[in-house]
């Protein structure tokens, strides 16, 4: 019975460091290409999009349809408009 759990033994080491050397091979492999991702897009850098620059069409409000008083729209449409500039 010693000779085959040495057999075992040896077999399940080996799958071990097999196992092991993908597992790092892969990892390494994984550093290096977003490594390269960030010096191509550091060294080429696009254009930003100016979408976020562009002034937004806002709809205006319909005039007291909904029985809300103009200040409170106000109030309510500048603290929608902070809460997406923090954002």
């Amino acid at each position: 019975m010693q000779p085959d759990v040495m057999s075992l033994l040896l077999e399940a080491g080996m799958l071990l460091l097999v196992g092991m050397s993908v597992v790092f091979l892969f990892l390494t492999l994984l550093i290096g290409a977003v490594n390269l991702i960030a010096w191509a897009c550091a060294k080429f850098p696009e254009e930003e999009l100016s979408v976020l620059n562009q002034p937004r069409n806002r709809a205006t409000p319909a005039a007291n349809q909904s029985g809300v008083s103009a200040p409170v729209v106000a109030a309510i449409t500048a603290a929608v408009d902070q809460y997406r500039r923090q954002r």
